[in-house]
């Protein structure tokens, strides 16, 4: 007979910000100890001697307060081999509104009918809003295997600052593992329209330093055939003017110091190039956009003690935008330098609680400023407290945040959350207040940006029911956000589109999702189907323009649904 001992520890770290598992032991809270025999796994291995191996101890974080009482979607299917963009693989399976032009050209997205400004992108906890613009463009932003998507539904600005009124997208590179040693990997792929893409990636992971860069490059021609229903005929022509080029290159290092001190970095440089299509009505010319972005952060970890963190962050971010249009180019340039420090701690193993200081310098200048010589800046300091309650069936927090920013006013924000047991399935629930600054452009652009902007304001709220098991899962939610002072740029009398504070806009709704769970032999695989219905209408309109009081909002579906079959 052959005797097998198979031990594996689970460990349960809910509301704990992170706990170390001392070798040969075991923590007294968050481990559970699971001994099984896996004799149908190993009935092929011919008979082995018991062994021990000291495994080395691991370092864990988990900061489940900012998470706490909001629908959660996680990707569980990213790239293997390949780079994919972030706007192809938030198409499949979860809420998120995106915009696209073509392939690899500008994509946005709109997160519960808030719109790009106000639904924000974080890569490694850096926002990726542009100071000028506020909006992320989706298809520049690679997805490499091993990366972690999350997109967290709903008003956040008590745990990200300015614009997360919707709900964000979180972003996280992966890890490299200790003592893995050197990897590497590569891959080609090509498709319609003239595709072609390329990546490349290596590291070495030792005992205390860990180090990767990886690369990748996509031009596409986009020369697809459309119908044009505008010409006589509606004949099929050939998209003209669509091409597009990009090439990005990421280095992501990490040195264990010693056993309380932790050093990692993460440097990302990336260029794009990219034409402008013409409308159906327009003859083709010659128009692109150039768009350039640097950006690097660096991050100390330091522990305490066994219950509590020390986690310091310095960052610079530096974006360019270059647009040709009638033998002209104008250019648009973005700095910020960043800098945080927050301590967390876990008291009796039921109270979490985190505090920081946050504090950023932001510059822009652009040709189509009143003053085009000038950086135009602004200064932002924030200070924020979190605390995490946990209980038998489940946990209630409370974040709260104080921003300052210069020349302008900026609310006191908050957000209320939990989650528990209910019946089989677990109830969760949010209310939030949440704000968003106006960008350079709104407030700087030569004869129509207005200094005097008010900040976007207002309350996000949530309930929803999730299920699960291992044959079935499902969730729905309902949800509302408040938005007023929207700012939007619209045409005056002299057609003249400027930004005002317009309206307040009301978006509400429910979502809901559901999945079934199958095996078949070596496959397993599910079948499963979403459905999203968004009312976001303009309440008060501040201006003449009453003819859209109380319509939907433009770019907007009140119905978003999707079903898929998913099979490995």
């Amino acid at each position: 007979s052959i005797k097998i001992k198979t031990v594996f520890f689970l460990l349960a770290l809910m509301g704990q910000p992170w706990q170390k598992i001392p070798p040969g032991g075991l923590s007294p809270a968050g481990l559970f100890l699971l001994l099984t025999g896996m004799f149908n796994g190993f009935c092929g291995l011919q008979a082995q001697s018991d062994s021990l191996r000291i495994l080395p101890e691991v370092l864990i974080r988990r900061q489940q307060a900012e998470r706490n009482g909001y629908t959660i979607w996680r990707a569980d299917s990213l790239p293997v081999n390949g780079v994919l963009s972030l706007s192809e693989r938030l198409f499949w399976d979860n809420f998120v509104d995106i915009r696209p032009n073509a392939p690899g050209t500008l994509a946005t997205a709109s997160i519960r009918g808030a719109g790009p400004k106000r639904s924000p992108v974080l890569w490694n906890g850096l926002p990726l809003q542009s100071a000028m613009h506020g909006v992320v463009d989706l298809a520049l932003i690679p997805i490499w295997p091993g990366d972690r998507v999350e997109v967290r539904y709903g008003g956040q600005s008590a745990a990200q600052s300015s614009g997360s009124m919707g709900g964000s997208v979180i972003l996280e590179s992966q890890t490299l593992r200790q003592e893995a040693g050197f990897l590497g990997s590569a891959a080609a792929a090509a498709g319609s329209w003239g595709r072609v893409e390329n990546m490349l990636s290596s590291g070495y992971a030792g005992e205390n330093v860990a180090v990767e860069i990886r690369a990748s490059w996509q031009r596409s021609n986009n020369d697809f055939l459309y119908r044009n229903i505008t010409q006589i005929g509606k004949p099929l022509v050939r998209q003209a003017n669509n091409f597009g080029e990009k090439w990005d290159i990421q280095q992501h290092s990490q040195w264990v110091i010693n056993r309380k001190n932790r050093l990692k970095s993460a440097f990302w440089s990336q260029r794009a190039f990219r034409e402008i299509p013409p409308t159906m009505t327009q003859v083709p010319i010659e128009t692109w956009q150039r768009d350039r972005a640097t950006r690097a952060v660096v991050t100390w970890d330091k522990q305490q003690r066994t219950n509590s963190l020390w986690q310091t962050r310095v960052a610079w971010l530096d974006e360019g935008i270059y647009y040709y249009l009638y033998g002209k180019t104008d250019s648009s340039r973005a700095r910020t330098a960043l800098l945080s420090s927050e301590y967390s701690t876990t008291l009796r193993q039921q109270f979490f609680f985190k505090t920081g200081l946050n504090a950023q310098q932001q510059w822009a200048n652009a040709d189509g400023y009143a003053d085009s010589t000038r950086w135009y800046g602004q200064a932002r300091l924030a200070a924020y407290a979190t605390g995490e309650r946990r209980f038998k069936s489940g946990r209630l927090s409370l974040m709260l945040r104080q921003e300052w920013a210069q020349e302008q006013g900026v609310p006191f924000t908050w957000s209320a959350g939990g989650q528990f047991r209910l019946g089989s399935g677990q109830l969760h629930f949010h209310l939030s207040r949440n704000f968003n600054l106006p960008t350079f452009n709104d407030r700087f652009w030569n004869f129509y940006g207005r200094p005097g902007l008010k900040a976007e304001r207002g309350y996000s709220s949530e309930l929803g029911w999730k299920y699960q098991n291992e044959i079935f899962s499902g969730e729905v939610s309902v949800f509302q956000i408040l938005m007023d002072n929207w700012i939007d740029w619209q045409p005056g009398s002299d057609g003249i589109f400027r930004p005002l504070n317009l309206k307040k806009v009301w978006s509400r709704g429910v979502a809901s999702s559901s999945a079934l769970h199958w095996r078949l032999g070596r496959w397993q695989g599910r079948f499963s189907g979403r459905y999203q219905y968004v009312k976001a209408t303009n309440v008060s309109v501040y201006t003449a323009e009453q003819g859209v009081l109380n319509k939907q909002l433009a770019y907007t579906p009140n119905h978003t649904g999707a079903i898929g079959v998913h099979a490995r």
